[in-house]
């Protein structure tokens, strides 16, 4: 799985996901819009990826684990906001598109730090529910 990249064309754009070293690399790529619309399936088999390329990282003996220690996203309305490096990732459930928006201010390529990656999992799955 180190050198796998995942392109995952979802119901508006495609999100590439892959590990680079201790974090996960998202990539978004818009299609004539300015997010990405995933649908219920969509969202699952992402979740299923990022779970696997987290067990990954936790498991590898030469990963520094970091202490938890408070919540990372910030909640207004229904929508939710995590600031990593320079950018914004936005995520929330679009009810006309019956479908979970996400997207990114600012970089096009975040990568996720192991604790970043299980709230974005929590949320996803909340989500769908």
């Amino acid at each position: 799985m180190e050198n796998k990249i995942y392109n995952w064309f979802v119901k508006n754009g495609n999100i590439l996901i892959q590990k680079n070293g201790d974090c996960i690399a998202l990539q978004f790529l818009y299609e004539n819009a300015d997010c990405c619309l995933l649908t219920h399936s969509d969202t699952n088999e992402i979740i299923d990826l990022l779970i696997d390329i987290s067990k990954q990282i936790w498991e590898n003996p030469n990963y520094e684990k970091k202490p938890y220690t408070n919540q990372l996203y910030k909640k207004i309305d229904n929508k939710y906001y995590w600031i990593i490096e320079t950018s914004e990732l936005v995520i929330y459930y679009n009810e006309i598109e019956d479908a979970i928006q996400i997207k990114s201010n600012g970089n096009d390529t975040l990568n996720l730090e192991i604790n970043y990656a299980v709230e974005i999992i929590q949320i996803l799955e909340y989500l769908i529910q």
